[in-house]
């Protein structure tokens, strides 16, 4: 009888902590916030994260950085996760970390162009980022105003170049990639380029990404390479600032989205991938001067179609694969050696 007792008490302690480990993972799922870290612009994010907060009752905890603090940030965490979604920056800041990104097939994947996800659903394109030169038409004039990257090699321009650090940045990091395979390659002729862009620079970068098109638009500085949003946004809203697509080329690169793997809101991190996707969502990005990556929207008519930035292939895998040496060489021009 004590053995029936033993072995009836045995299970019901097994059958609890069955049960209270359901509950727990049902509390999990059932978690009522999502925490974000993001490097893109408030100005035009945070009102679609208030329509998402508003549509689902789900919190969204902000953590706000440049691109590569962030991916350094989820590296450190990787042992307890603290975020729950990384948005912003290129896709080759996601590839970099790409075992820490959980792969998921959103609600909307026969409507985007598959050439904007990762192939293993580790990340997902939310828009199309090219980068663009800007200038101020009050200071440059239309006779010295740049075409393209070969032009920012101008002396006038000297020292007077407002462009961030792609050690911290992820959109610097895209203009470097563009700026050297547009003008050579990752060869002697495109690092030659590099090393003269950066004499131009007078060797010194300004602190943030905004800073490329709000510099020259101040009249801090006389040219600059910004973004297309930020730089299409700011020049619209009536600031002494002109966008120049360089005849070069510029490059398609998605801005990804992605769920960290093993977060904390993993089902909240679903819910906002799948709003950002949607049809309605992304039919209001070109109102906020971001193209959209899904096949049935289309671009305002004010931006440059796709097909005229130039036929530079972003090769996420190998800007992966390569993005410590080309930033190392890009320290090395910096500082001189």
């Amino acid at each position: 009888m004590k053995k029936v007792l033993v072995f009836v008490t045995i299970l019901t302690l097994v059958a609890s902590f069955g049960l209270f480990a359901a509950a727990q993972a049902e509390a999990k799922s059932q978690s009522n916030e999502v925490t974000l870290y993001y490097s893109h612009s408030a100005d035009w994010t945070d009102p679609l994260i208030k329509e998402f907060q508003d549509r689902t009752g789900i919190k969204v905890n902000l953590v706000g950085a440049p691109t590569g603090e962030l991916v350094a940030r989820i590296r450190a965490e990787k042992d307890n996760p603290l975020g729950d979604l990384l948005w912003g920056g290129g896709s080759d800041s996601y590839q970099v970390i790409i075992d820490l990104l959980e792969p998921y097939e959103h609600a909307h994947m026969n409507q985007v162009l598959a050439e904007t996800r990762d192939p293993g659903n580790r990340w997902h394109g939310t828009s199309i980022d090219p980068m663009v030169i800007v200038y101020n038409p009050k200071l440059v004039s239309e006779k010295d105003a740049p075409k393209g990257w070969g032009d920012l090699l101008n002396p006038i321009f000297k020292g007077r170049i407002a462009h961030a650090d792609p050690v911290r940045s992820g959109s610097a990091f895209m203009a470097l990639v563009i700026q050297l395979f547009t003008m050579g390659g990752d060869n002697e002729k495109g690092w030659k380029y590099m090393s003269d862009f950066v004499d131009n620079l007078e060797r010194k970068v300004v602190g943030s990404s905004t800073l490329g098109f709000k510099g020259p638009a101040d009249g801090e500085y006389l040219v600059g390479i910004a973004y297309e949003e930020g730089a299409l946004r700011y020049a619209h809203s009536g600031a002494n600032l002109k966008v120049v697509y360089p005849v070069e080329g510029s490059s398609k690169v998605p801005s990804p989205i992605a769920i960290i793997k093993n977060g904390k809101n993993t089902e909240n991190a679903k819910k906002f991938v799948d709003f950002i996707l949607s049809a309605d969502v992304q039919s209001k990005l070109g109102d906020v001067h971001r193209r959209a990556v899904r096949t049935d929207i289309q671009l305002p008519a004010y931006m440059t179609p796709n097909e005229k930035l130039g036929d530079f292939y972003w090769d996420t895998v190998w800007i992966g694969e390569n993005k410590d040496r080309l930033l190392n060489k890009w320290k090395d021009l910096i500082i001189g050696k």
